[in-house]
C-alpha cells in the first residue's frame, strides 16, 4: 500500500470529511479501520490503515522501556492521542474536535499520500508543505549518491 497524490476537501459544520476515493482505491478490501494521530512533528493529522498503525505501535514498544517512567510517559502520550474511526456508508469520518484543533485545520483541507499513511492538512499551510524545486533536486540526489544537481554542466 503506497499513498501517493494530493487531494484538496472540505469538512462539514459537525467535523466529517471524506476520505479521498483515491486513497480508498488503494486499500485492500481487509482495511476498514483506521487511526488518526496528530503528527508528532509538524501541525498535520495523520491518517493509518490499521494494520500500518499496528506495526508502529509495535515498533515503539520494541524501542521503549515501559520501566523506564520517561519512556513509560512517551507511550502514553502516544497512544492516548491517537483515534480509532472506521469510514461511513458515504466513504466520511469525523474528525473530533481536539485533533481539529490540535493541527489547526478549517473548513478547507488538503489529504497528501505519503507511502503508507496519509496527511492531513489545512488548506492554507499546504504552500509550504514542500522544500523548493532546487532543494528538493540536491535532496533527492544526495539520498541517491548521485552528483548534486549544480555540479551538472549543460
Amino acid at each position: 500500500m503506497r499513498f501517493t497524490g494530493m487531494t484538496q476537501a472540505k469538512l462539514d459544520a459537525k467535523g466529517r470529511v471524506f476520505f479521498p476515493s483515491a486513497f480508498r482505491r488503494q486499500l485492500p478490501a481487509a482495511d476498514a479501520e483506521f487511526v488518526l494521530k496528530r503528527d508528532v512533528y509538524q501541525s498535520c493529522l495523520v491518517v493509518y490503515p490499521r494494520e500500518v498503525w499496528d506495526a508502529e505501535v509495535d515498533e515503539l514498544t520494541r524501542r521503549l522501556n515501559r520501566w523506564n517512567p520517561k519512556e513509560a510517559m512517551l507511550l502514553r502520550r502516544f497512544l492516548a492521542e491517537a483515534e480509532t474511526f472506521v469510514l461511513d456508508g458515504n466513504g466520511r469520518f469525523l474528525v473530533p474536535r481536539h485533533l481539529l484543533d490540535a493541527a489547526g485545520l478549517s473548513h478547507e483541507v488538503v489529504f497528501v499520500g505519503v507511502d503508507d499513511r496519509v496527511e492531513l492538512w489545512d488548506k492554507a499551510r499546504a504552500a509550504s508543505l514542500f522544500v523548493s524545486d532546487e532543494e528538493y533536486a540536491d535532496g533527492l540526489a544526495a539520498a541517491m549518491g548521485g552528483p548534486a544537481p549544480e555540479s551538472l554542466q549543460f
